[in-house]
């Protein structure tokens, strides 16, 4: 693993990260537990249904769902990639399990107390290996975003996707999300600043029951943004992410971008598109950063 230029300040609590571009040893094992006893979810890649593939050069946002989303991306994905995740479960033992108990098992995941603390101090116990598995970036919530965004564009730059749950969570998980993030836009819009480059964004999703992870085809933040301003442009992704829950291997025809429904098809006034329905139910709000 590569380790990046980045030096911490004596003041700032920031660290360097480690691109994640070869898999260790403990990688493999770990892939190798975790697939023995979690079902491989179904992989529906609306790239591949038209013929092509992803770009190297890519961020790609999910849901969350609890930890099945991050979880399953990590161990079933065979591909090198960064992950986001809160800077406090990349720190030290007090941190993560104060991060586990009070956020993550307490706030999101609705656990009682007894519940929320057993888990958080075995789970923050554990949880340095598995994020070194991951590959992560920290995700700060303050000034320090900036150095979120550096290692981001600095990932992209060395060929490695990262990938964003970007979904609100705040009072829980929720089967239709209610809001998203723009920390996927301002990683775009740096990574366009810096390199000139327009960047694909994927936008994907998970589900529990079935098993299945679904992979949209891309959108890209300076294209979108000729016609839209950023809030209308993060409701455009959070749409599709809500739509993308009822694909299924059957009918991911009808959820490709240039697909147009039947009903529709009458006359050539009427014809709305996918991603003509998308754009058309954007509404304005005030994403935040992160």
């Amino acid at each position: 693993m590569e380790k990046t230029n980045n030096k911490k300040s004596k003041n700032s609590g920031v660290k360097p990260i480690f691109l994640k571009n070869k898999f260790t040893l403990l990688d493999k094992f770990w892939f190798g537990f975790a697939r023995f006893f979690k079902r491989k979810p179904v992989t529906i890649d609306l790239n591949e249904l038209k013929g092509g593939k992803m770009d190297d050069k890519r961020v790609m946002i999910c849901n969350h769902n609890g930890a099945g989303g991050p979880f399953s991306f990590r161990t079933f994905r065979k591909e090198y990639f960064m992950m986001w995740s809160a800077h406090k479960m990349t720190e030290n033992y007090k941190s993560r399990r104060e991060y586990l108990r009070e956020t993550f098992y307490g706030q999101k995941l609705k656990y009682g107390k007894f519940s929320a603390r057993f888990m958080s101090w075995f789970f923050g116990l554990l949880s340095p290996m598995f994020y070194s598995v991951a590959g992560v970036i920290p995700v700060y919530y303050d000034q320090r975003i900036r150095h979120t965004l550096k290692w981001s564009v600095k990932c992209i730059e060395n060929d490695l996707p990262v990938v964003i749950f970007p979904e609100n969570s705040s009072d829980g998980y929720h089967y239709i999300i209610k809001e998203l993030y723009a920390g996927f836009l301002a990683t775009s819009k740096l990574y366009y600043k810096q390199h000139g480059v327009d960047i694909p964004i994927y936008t994907c999703r998970y589900e529990k029951n079935p098993k299945k992870l679904i992979i949209g085809e891309p959108l890209y933040y300076n294209e979108l943004s000729k016609s839209f301003t950023d809030e209308e442009i993060v409701n455009i992704f959070l749409n599709y992410m809500n739509n993308l829950k009822d694909c299924t291997k059957e009918n991911a025809h009808e959820f490709l971008f240039d697909y147009v429904k039947e009903e529709n098809q009458i006359e050539a006034t009427e014809k709305k598109s996918v991603f003509d329905v998308l754009t058309n139910g954007a509404k304005e709000t005030q994403p935040e950063l992160i």
